[in-house]
This record gives structure tokens, sequence and C-alpha cells, in this order.
């Protein structure tokens, strides 16, 4: 069965201890190695979306007769309350997170 609620793979390419005395090559901005934050976000966004189409059709072919078994269809609409309720609260903290960084005197 699918994980609907995919979490990405965060592990160290290398050693998790950096050497402070060793330089760093630069970077340009935009080159990470890794995922950027905005397409960690985009992507858990698109996945709500998803699973709220999915909702929406389970609902649909249990109105038209298509699916007998309410089960599925419940399924369904749970997942995607789950998640959505998920992205609200990670939204909260980011934008509280926002707010302190606001705050912050300089």
């Amino acid at each position: 069965m699918d994980n609907p609620f995919k979490i990405p793979e965060f592990a160290p390419k290398s050693s998790p201890f950096v050497d402070p005395r060793t330089p760093r090559a630069a970077r340009a901005p935009g080159s990470a190695e890794g995922t950027s934050f905005k397409n960690v976000l985009a992507d858990a966004v698109g996945e709500v979306q998803r699973l709220q189409n999915d909702a929406d059709t389970a609902i649909r072919e249990l109105v038209s007769g298509e699916v007998k078994d309410i089960t599925d269809a419940m399924v369904a609409i749970e997942k995607a309350d789950v998640s959505f309720q998920t992205m609200m609260a990670v939204r909260n903290k980011i934008v509280a997170a926002y707010e302190e960084v606001i705050r912050m005197q300089v």
C-alpha cells in the first residue's frame, strides 16, 4: 500500500561531524545539494491536494453507486482530513517562526 505521508530522507551524505578548521567551498544561492525548503513545501502541498482529490473522487463514486463499500470513501476522507490538518499545523508553526524573527531586534 502506498504511504501517502512520505517523508523525504534527510540522512547526511558523509560524516555527520564537520571539522570547523576545514574551509568549505562557497556555493551559489539555489545550488543546494539537497532539496530546497521551497520544494519540500511545494511537494507537501501537492500531496495534500492529491489526497483531497482522491477523497472527492471516492465521494463521487460512492454517491453514483460505482462503489458499494463506504469504508474506502471514509478512509480517503480521513486521509485527506489528517493531511490537511497536519499541513495547517506546519503552516502555523512557520508563521509563528516568521513572526518571531520579525520581532527580533537587530
